[in-house]
Order: C-alpha cells, then structure tokens, then sequence
C-alpha cells in the first residue's frame, strides 16, 4: 500500500473539494496567527533565553527565519485591526486579501488605517486579490495626500539629561517626541527577553536590560572610526596582577568607575589591549604596541565554524558577537581554536554573570549547564552534520615572556 493510497480521502479531491479545503486552510492559518500573537504577548516564550520572539518561533518552530517573521508580523496585524481579523477568521477575507491590507499595516497609516480598516474589508472581500491591490494602493495614494497636507509640526522638545551616582550606576531622565519615542519603544520591545519563572527581575529591569543590548549593538556596529573586526566602544584599564591573582575590577578609562567583576571578564574575553608600563607614583613612562586578544585571523576560522552566536536558541549574526574564552583567559585559558566559541553580547554577559559552565566538543556541539543542572546543546548555524569536520588548527600565537609584566594592561 502506497502513502497515496493511505491519504487517498484527503488527496483525491475534486476542484469544488481542493478549493474548499484551500479556504478551511485560510481561516486555520488566521486563527493560528492569533495564537502566535498570544503567545508573543504571554511572554513565556523567553524562558530559554531567546532574544526575540521571532528568533524563539524559528529555533523551536523548526523554520526559517523568513517563515517566522511572518507569522509574527501576522498575528500582529490581525491582533492590531479587528475588522481584518474576523474577516480572516470567518473565511470572508482570502489570505492574499488579507497580505495586501497588511501591506498598509504601517505607522504612518495607522491612525488612519484604524479608523477606515471596517470600510476596506467591506470594499474589498468580494473582489479578487489583484482588485484588491488596486483599492488599497488608492487609499494608499490618498491617504498619503492627507497625511503631507496636514500642517507642519513645531520642533519638537526633546530633551536627555543623565550622570553617574555614587554607586557607579547611570540615572538620567528624557524627553521624546512620538517618531522617537515610537522608535525607542519598539526597540527595547524587540530586545526584551524574559526567563520564565525563574525570571525574577521586574518590567523595568527587563527593559533595562534591553537597553544595554542596544546600546552595545550599535557601539559594535556603527560606522565611525574603527575596523570591521573590532570597533572601539570601550575603555578600560586594569592591573593585570588583579587579572591573573583574582577577581579583576578594571576602570572606564572615560568615567574612572570602576566595573564589575563579571563585567571585566567579559571584556578580558575579546578586547585590544594596550600594554603600559608605570613608575610607583602610576605615571605612565611606556606605552607598548596594541594587540588583539583574539587574533583576526582567528576570530574569521572561529566565526567561519560557528556562523554566529552558539548560545542554544539564538540566531543572532556574527556582527553581533565577541569570541569568549571558554576557560577564562585570567585563568590562564589560551587564545586557541578549541577554546574559543562566538557568543553575542546578551549571552556573552550571561555566561558570565551566571557562571554557565560551557563546554565544546571536537564535533562542534557546544553544551551549556546552568548551575542548578539545566542542560542545553547548540550545533554550528552552518553545519548539517554534527560529524561535519572542523578547519585545521591556526598556529599559536606568540605568548608574552613571563618575565617582568607589565602592571597595567588598558582594554578598549
């Protein structure tokens, strides 16, 4: 018996019958979008340590990346516009009806669009897709005509003020305009994560959190001076003594605060550093040549094996990633291969901040323990086997005479 012969009720259908079946699809499809909307908004999604919800979908979806932004932006659009919803939901409204109205699904539209959404739906349901594109791009064209008559705003006020406390945290206060305001939110929207209930940090903490992703993104990002291996972004100066006897606190060489130690480390792990030789009195009297910590010719091979961030369940780039020392490099952890692994910069810091313990196999599956034994594994983004062969080995670099180190090492 053939699989044809097994499905031979749901496959051989007549055109009445398949035409049917494409529409009960349809309306499946919108109520499933629905559902991806609740459970983006239930949050639980992040328990894991996703980044973003989209990222979350893809990984435990098993689907493309493409494929998972279209369901959230689906279940947004339906969530956002009632009227479209139930049209889709009832089977009035076709998929392609509904792709074409989620087109005008923008912020500039959207004051608009909410108000006239009942009006098109109506216009356009008995009409074909392509009628149906015809319509909304003349509303487009005048709803465009009505938003550029409108008159001229004033300059917004806008306003941002911060300075450090004595305890080394930032406080501030601002003021946005709606564009901006609009863009912030979405953005720390799209970076927030949450840990499920083990997840004790507060709404604000979250956010919080979501903006220091942001910040480090674009300071690793930007196109100002700097090379596309490494741009600078942050300062630091550190005793190496400190680094290799215990704890590291290194100093923002721009606010003389001093930092974490978990937050040293993480810097340690994939920096430039500046050898610089001082007197007792701690003025300078050298300043040596700077290196990488992690060669560029090495982090390409390290990059070229994982293709981006290896904590399980993230998706994010190599633009978005620092390679970590698996055993530290302040515990005498060599810069080679096989103990380096991409982590971006969310996870890089956790790692730390959680003392993760991780581990890479010489197949390229890395595991990941957390301290009460939870355990995860991730594969390289760009290998299909797990026996899939490694690059050979770099030769090692150099390592610094023992002899006479110097006392401060400054990190940017």
């Amino acid at each position: 018996m053939t699989l044809l012969d097994d499905l031979a009720e749901d496959v051989l259908l007549s055109p009445a019958q398949l035409l049917a079946a494409l529409a009960e699809h349809e309306r499946r499809a919108a109520v499933l979008a629905l559902a991806v909307r609740h459970v983006e908004t239930a949050g639980l999604w992040a328990a894991e340590g996703a980044v973003s919800y989209a990222s979350w979908l893809r990984d435990r979806g098993r689907m493309s990346a493409a494929t998972a932004s279209r369901w959230v932006r689906r279940g947004r659009t339906l969530d956002r516009f009632e009227p479209l919803a139930e049209g889709a939901v009832s089977g009035r409204l076709a998929e392609g009806q509904v792709d074409v109205v989620e087109r005008l699904a923008r912020p500039k539209y959207d004051e608009l669009l909410s108000a006239q959404v009942s009006g098109l739906v109506d216009v356009i349901a008995p009409l074909s897709v392509a009628d149906a594109h015809t319509v909304c791009a003349a509303w487009q064209a005048k709803a465009d005509a009505v938003i550029n008559e409108a008159e001229p705003p004033l300059e917004p006020i806008r306003d941002l003020s911060m300075g450090r406390d004595g305890g080394g945290s930032l406080l501030g206060r601002f003021v946005l305009p709606d564009d901006a305001a609009t863009e912030l939110e979405k953005a720390i929207r799209t970076a927030s994560t949450w840990g499920g209930t083990d997840d004790d940090r507060s709404s604000g903490e979250r956010s919080a959190d979501a903006l220091f992703d942001i910040a480090a993104f674009y300071n690793r990002n930007h196109d100002r001076a700097g090379t596309p291996r490494h741009r600078p972004h942050v300062g630091m100066s550190v005793d190496e003594s400190t680094v290799r006897e215990g704890a590291p606190v290194g100093v923002d060489d721009d606010t003389h605060f001093p930092h974490q130690s978990a937050t040293t480390d993480t810097y340690l792990c994939d920096c430039v550093l500046h050898t610089i030789l001082r007197d007792s009195y701690g003025t300078p009297v050298g300043f040596g040549r700077s290196r990488y910590i992690v060669p560029v010719r090495l982090f390409r091979q390290v990059a070229a094996r994982d293709g981006g961030c290896r904590f399980p369940g993230c998706d994010r780039t190599v633009r978005y990633c620092d390679a970590h020392h698996i055993r530290y490099w302040r515990h005498h952890g060599t810069t080679e291969y096989d103990n380096l692994v991409l982590l971006c910069n969310r996870h890089h810091h956790l790692v730390h901040r959680q003392r993760l313990e991780v581990k890479l196999l010489p197949n390229g599956e890395l595991h990941v323990t957390w301290p009460d034994g939870r355990h995860r594994v991730s594969r390289p983004h760009r290998v299909s086997r797990p026996d899939h062969p490694r690059p050979d080995r770099p030769p090692p670099d150099p390592q610094p005479s023992s002899a006479d180190p110097p006392r401060v090492a400054a990190v940017t």
